[in-house]
């Protein structure tokens, strides 16, 4: 990828991380109004470097073979909504269940780890 390249894909990136790109498209019922909200998030990066240069390419510093990369990506979680009614505005928080899960089970391995170590160092004495 040239330096010029790499600049319009960056350029395209940063178009799209918009306002709409977090908060989606209001949807009416009636007197109420739904703003879904999401978390987005991108990253990217870029690196280059040169081999030291063999013998057989004469020894010169500067003939290494160039050599480069880079990469990106992002991702968007729903995080809740913005819910719209004469009685007021309220945020909605959305329950990532899977993830509360994860950090029950990792409680739990955690407690298990120190009652089992506790133990033993009771049975040790």
């Amino acid at each position: 990828m040239t330096g010029l390249k790499a600049t319009e894909s960056i350029e395209q990136l940063f178009e799209k991380l918009r306002v709409d790109a977090v908060f989606g498209q209001p949807i009416q019922e009636g007197d109420v109004t739904i703003i879904p909200v999401a978390e987005v998030g991108v990253g990217f990066g870029y690196g280059s470097g040169r081999s030291p240069a063999t013998e057989e390419e004469g020894g010169k510093a500067d003939s290494g073979k160039g050599e480069g990369g880079g990469g990106g990506g992002g991702k968007a979680t729903p995080r809740g909504y913005i819910k719209i009614t004469s009685d007021g505005v309220d945020f909605k928080s959305i329950l990532d269940e899977g993830r509360v899960a994860l950090a029950g089970i990792a409680m739990s391995a955690w407690a298990i780890f120190w009652i089992a170590k506790t133990i033993r160092a009771f049975a040790r004495k």
